[in-house]
């Protein structure tokens, strides 16, 4: 039952409608907070949160529907997209009390600036929720809709502009504090997480994998959640290929985004009797899913590193499964990896077909990896703990 809530209104714009952040809209919910959840069913490149139970909660769930599928690779019309996603969340704001808390959360720069300005004019406080420098992106061909430098500029103005800035890590807090007049002061870096209660432990032959028909003999490595161009498809379709031809060894992807769709047309590939390309499944499927493999996939880009810290790991933390970071090292995401024991963060294709080959040949140390994974995400990802650390870093008043 949703609580009775008499707070100030907090508004969480997520334009992707990622699971964790619905997941937090829900524990602010319960913890008092009179929570507004915005997101477009449009962007379908990376899962969805279970908005029906946000709904459910109390929360008042706003899909700004597009009319269309966002298109990541056709970058004049992402851009007009992004900009009538940011004028119909700035017309939401004009709706509400003065005193709301907007918290935005991967949010593209184009409606970032249109949300923020709308909420400055109303007298809302704005806090920049930053889960990537979307601006150290540019080096990739089609991850932005802007040219190099108006981005940057817009990232710079959108970042000295907040209230309170929330940064995922400390690279990221490093660059708010660096662009804004009062340096650290109200910055805090808030590591990101899983939304826990949808992924339990589940097992490794089950309905979701049957009626996939996965074969349940055949060792399996899985890739799951938004592939973009900056996840290294390429060597994904490189590293399938290495590890699937003796025939012993599946790849399974599931997944979206620009980068899984020129994998599926590729024939060696689509053909391939070993390699299994899956939709993006809904998250009260996203368990099983997990569950299936033997060792889960996380890759990205060198010329990402400093800029993403891919949360799909995370996820795969619940899954008590080992992972294999294929990055740089020195990312979070690697490194908590590396840190809490729960597989091998390695930075090429060929490291990467040995290690899970060793791994695959050694079923005591997997279990290991996926245990400490698991036992990790079980004491760090508890939802009330979550919301409560989070609401302090946003100053989101608790009943």
């Amino acid at each position: 039952m949703a609580s009775e809530a008499s707070s100030a209104p907090v508004v969480l714009i997520d334009f992707g409608g990622h699971p964790f952040t619905a997941d937090l809209a829900v524990s602010l919910q319960r913890a008092g907070a009179s929570v507004h959840y915005v997101f477009s069913s449009s962007n379908e490149a990376n899962p969805h949160g279970n908005f029906s139970d946000a709904a459910n909660d109390g929360v008042q769930v706003h899909d700004i529907d597009l009319g269309r599928a966002l298109d990541p690779t056709q970058l004049r019309r992402r851009f007009r997209d992004e900009q009538q996603f940011g004028w119909a969340a700035a017309k939401l704001l004009r709706q509400l009390d003065p005193d709301a808390t907007v918290i935005l959360c991967q949010v593209p720069a184009a409606a970032a600036v249109i949300i923020q300005g709308a909420a400055k004019a109303k007298g809302h406080k704005v806090v920049l929720w930053l889960q990537e420098i979307q601006s150290d992106l540019a080096s990739i061909p089609g991850t932005r809709a802007l040219p190099a430098k108006l981005f940057t500029s817009l990232e710079r103005r959108i970042v000295s502009s907040a209230d309170r800035v929330i940064a995922i890590s400390d690279g990221f807090a490093e660059y708010a504090a660096e662009k804004r007049k009062t340096g650290a002061a109200d910055v805090t870096v808030l590591p990101n997480w899983a939304p826990l209660r949808y992924l339990p432990n589940r097992h490794r032959v089950n309905q979701w994998a049957t009626d996939q028909g996965l074969h349940p003999d055949r060792q399996r490595v899985l890739y799951s959640g938004r592939m973009g161009l900056e996840h290294r498809p390429d060597e994904i379709a490189a590293l399938a290929l290495m590890l699937t031809a003796n025939g012993d060894i599946d790849m399974v992807i599931v997944a979206g985004g620009p980068g899984v769709d020129g994998l599926r047309t590729r024939p060696e590939l689509a053909s391939h009797p070993n390699i299994h390309f899956i939709e993006l499944q809904p998250l009260g499927s996203l368990a099983d899913v997990l569950a299936s493999a033997d060792i889960l996939l996380g890759t990205l880009d060198d010329r990402a590193s400093e800029a993403l810290v891919p949360s799909k790991i995370l996820s795969y933390l619940c899954a008590a499964r080992p992972v294999v970071a294929m990055m740089n090292p020195d990312n979070p995401s690697a490194t908590l990896v590396e840190d809490v024991g729960a597989g091998i963060a390695v930075n090429d294709i060929h490291t990467a077909a040995s290690t899970i080959r060793d791994l695959l040949a050694d079923p005591d140390r997997m279990r290991k990896m996926g245990n400490l994974g698991r036992a990790y995400a079980a004491t760090t990802f508890d939802p009330t703990t979550v919301a409560r650390d989070f609401a302090d870093a946003a100053g989101i008043a608790r009943s």
